[in-house]
């Protein structure tokens, strides 16, 4: 009875931890984000990218999710801290183990009539099956807590995971509104030679009727090698960005291609941000990092714990024959219960600085943790000045090349007829073609823009977390 009274008091000791009770950092958070956006909302649609319209991003978008080498590494993660979440949860368990085992000795007859030992005797083998039983009692919770710590950083990988995956869903939008931005400039820059080109033949006419100088073709010749010369790097930047979509996807670059020609075909969905208290709870990294931490402050219990004595309860039990057939007979079964105490006294200091170095790495997570939610706010309202300010430059940039085309029309009739120089027809091509590379520019970066506000504020997360498959 004392002895069971022992353990129960043992065992209820050992649900007591001497780490520091985990208090979750404050952290200064905003009213409001300072960036206005166009629609409010708690969250953004986990789905976002289907608000731009394009079923091919739409299946762009699944095959990453499924092809994708770092994503596939992510779940690979979260599979080696499922086990070691079972490997550090199994001192929290009695161990059992079994045995069977034979030995064989020779007993040597002696002559009556001599101390000496004659030749001959007889051997006997004995054959022992064994069953053991052990248990470290948590007397001061390093198990336990050592347990907690494995299966806190099973969630943060879980919420890592989480992290890879709307990183990658934002870099294969963001890779392919720029296949499609290259493919527009590449457009425009081959009207705008077109049209040069069209001008050079009718200078070169003239030229021959000796109605205009070697110097004007000259010039014309010069604008429209210059913008021949823009062409192969526009095509090397969207070859470039396709071999990248291609890697995203988990796939080959070689012959992979996308259908769609130009961003025209796409819409611009509406800004949604929410508010900035919400961020904590939308953000898989944020989340992430604050797991990271709690696992820490458990460390900080195991380590503390270590320093403290520990008891050990075995218990053995088995059987003794002569014969395997009667291993299991009356009589010949035998048990050993004993129990000890171990208490480290002398260690040089490691056990000491195991917890020192518990200590501060916790206090290094906790600025971590703080800096990332500061970062977290910084990348929101980027976001979402960004796409204020892009916004405001489209507009600009789209008036600029309605009047720079304009221009380049009435110079154009002008110079046709007779009525202006060469010098206002060529400066005219050249703010066009300036001007119309610059609307493309200034589009694509209103949806990078939109990208970068659903990217910052998680992507639409829900908190749930999908389990290694």
């Amino acid at each position: 009875m004392r002895a069971v009274v022992a353990v129960s008091v043992l065992a209820l000791l050992g649900a007591c931890s001497l780490g520091p009770a985990y208090e979750k950092p404050s952290v200064e958070t905003p009213p409001r984000f300072d960036a206005a956006a166009e629609a409010a909302g708690i969250w953004p649609d986990s789905g976002w990218w289907r608000g731009f319209g394009s079923r091919e991003l739409d299946a762009l978008i699944a095959q990453g999710v499924e092809g994708n080498r770092n994503l596939r590494a992510a779940v690979a993660r979260i599979r080696q801290a499922e086990a070691q979440a079972r490997i550090a949860g199994a001192d929290l368990y009695p161990a059992l183990s079994a045995g069977l085992s034979d030995s064989r000795a020779k007993r040597a007859p002696r002559n009556p009539s001599s101390t000496t030992t004659s030749r001959g005797g007889s051997g006997v083998t004995t054959w022992t099956g064994s069953l053991t039983a052990s248990y470290q009692v948590d007397l001061f919770g390093e198990n336990s807590a050592t347990a907690d710590a494995a299966a806190t950083r099973l969630e943060s990988s879980r919420y890592d995971r989480e992290t890879v995956a709307l990183t990658l869903v934002s870099d294969i939008a963001s890779t392919y509104f720029q296949v499609l931005t290259v493919r527009e400039r590449r457009r425009l820059a081959e009207e705008t030679l077109g049209n040069a080109t069209s001008i050079l033949e009718l200078l070169e006419q003239r030229q021959r009727a000796g109605t205009v100088s070697d110097l004007e073709v000259a010039q014309q010749r010069a604008a429209v090698a210059t913008q021949r010369a823009a062409l192969p790097a526009l095509q090397l930047a969207e070859r470039q960005s396709l071999n990248a979509l291609a890697v995203l996807l988990g796939r080959p670059p070689e012959q992979f291609g996308v259908e769609t020609r130009t961003l025209s075909d796409m819409r611009l969905p509406p800004v949604v941000a929410g508010l900035p208290s919400g961020l904590l709870e939308r953000r898989p990294d944020l989340r992430k990092a604050e797991s990271d931490l709690r696992a820490a402050n458990l460390d900080i219990a195991a380590a503390r714990a270590a320093r403290f004595p520990s008891i050990s309860l075995t218990a053995d039990g088995g059987t003794v024959s002569g014969a395997l057939s009667g291993l299991f007979g009356p009589g010949s079964f035998f048990y050993t219960l004993t129990a000890s105490l171990t208490a480290p006294i002398f260690q040089g200091g490691r056990l000491q600085g195991q917890e020192d170095l518990s200590r501060a790495r916790f206090e290094e997570l906790i600025e971590t943790y703080s800096q990332s939610i500061l970062a977290a706010f910084q990348d929101v309202e980027n976001a979402l000045s960004a796409v204020e300010q892009n916004g405001e430059q489209y507009n600009f940039s789209r008036a600029a090349y309605d009047q720079a085309r304009e221009a380049y029309r009435l110079a154009d009739i002008r110079f046709r007829v007779g009525t202006t120089d060469f010098l206002s027809l060529l400066e005219a091509q050249r703010t066009v073609f300036q001007a119309a590379d610059a609307v493309a520019q200034a589009e694509a970066a209103r949806y990078s823009a939109l990208v970068g506000v659903y990217r910052a504020l998680g992507g639409g997360w829900d908190g749930r977390t999908l389990a290694a498959n």
